[in-house]
């Protein structure tokens, strides 16, 4: 795998010499065409790059209400980000040092090692070696995700989102998530052929799988795979979700009953998952906002039961055949039981 930060000392770099304005227009325009960034704005959907040359131009006295939207889907991003931009133009060397201590961690060997790890959460080898780490000072609202062939890190997230001792689980569960896309390719064509209860819960395999492996997650029913590590690694909402587990489970087998009867539709089980399982705001009672979401831990549960009782094998194939993960599921706990099709 290959490592790609050399965007973060360029751009830390311009920022410290912007005292008020930037007037080095090049400059900033040549870190914005830098590969890493031009990465991010793909990922973004960003049309453009004349919000970011019009926000990074005026860093230092742009007022609040001139901030530009990013893009469509993300307008409030830049003014969201703007308050740990200031910081950053301000104390640069702050994340200079924490470039280099995530620079130290990410050697050739520690990239290796957590892709061995991996081996155990797949029944078949599935190669990264031409997969990239990007690592860059974000533009975007996302700490870490996956695109194309390179999982990605925002710096600014790094001792904000999780500690430097806990960001090589972050990356062990942005691998597995590379690793699932390399395993069944264009999404769309995998999933081709399955029925609305088999695209329903196949949908929970993605995070629930990446933190039963990666983050050693413990639910109510699933247990950690690592006995003698903590549970939960990067994962500090799962404490709280698992207080919930008992409304997830019921919203779910809800759910697949009403599938069954054929009375919900494709459209009400998107806004479910918009309004519910993504919604990291929904016990903001308890804490203001959740850093995993309810689809984290009840993919757990469902799925990381089924592999403590019965294995990888078995897990795999309800991977490929979601709707067997009810009767499986079913067997592993006999607590709680999910409505299966008469």
């Amino acid at each position: 795998m290959e490592l790609r930060i050399e965007s973060i000392p360029i751009m830390l770099d311009y920022l410290s010499k912007s005292h008020t304005e930037s007037t080095d227009t090049n400059a900033l325009l040549a870190i914005l065409h830098h590969r890493d960034y031009q990465f991010e704005a793909r990922r973004y959907g960003l049309p453009s790059i004349e919000p970011l040359v019009a926000y990074f131009s005026r860093l230092k006295s742009i007022g609040r209400t001139e901030i530009p939207d990013l893009c469509e889907d993300r307008k409030n991003a830049l003014r969201e980000k703007h308050d740990r931009w200031l910081d950053c133009s301000s104390d640069p060397q702050k994340y200079y040092d924490r470039y280099e201590r995530v620079k130290k961690l990410l050697c050739k060997e520690t990239l290796s090692s957590l892709q061995q790890k991996l081996s155990s959460a797949f029944p078949k080898p599935v190669p990264l070696d031409d997969a990239g780490v990007v690592s860059t000072l974000s533009f975007g609202p996302s700490f870490g995700y996956v695109y194309e062939n390179a999982l990605h890190l925002d710096l600014f997230g790094i001792e904000e989102v999780c500690t430097i001792a806990e960001l090589p689980y972050v990356i062990l569960h942005e691998l597995h998530h590379l690793m699932i896309q390399k395993l069944i390719g264009n999404y769309t064509a995998f999933t081709k052929h399955f029925s609305m209860l088999d695209e329903y819960i196949f949908r929970f395999t993605g995070e629930g799988l990446a933190i039963k492996f990666c983050n050693n997650a413990e639910g109510i029913l699933s247990k950690k795979v690592d006995r003698l590590l903590q549970a939960n690694i990067g994962t500090p909402a799962i404490p709280v979700l698992n207080r919930h587990f008992a409304e997830h489970f019921a919203l779910f087998n809800e759910t697949i009953e009403r599938i069954y009867r054929g009375n919900i539709t494709a459209e009400e089980i998107n806004e479910q998952f918009r309004a519910f399982w993504w919604n990291p705001y929904l016990y903001s009672d308890e804490v203001p906002f959740l850093a995993q979401t309810p689809i984290y831990s009840f993919g757990n549960e469902l799925f990381g039961c089924i592999f403590d009782a019965f294995g990888l094998d078995v897990l795999f194939d309800c991977f490929y055949h979601p709707t067997k993960a009810i009767s499986f599921f079913n067997r592993a706990n006999r607590g709680y039981v999910l409505a299966e099709r008469s």
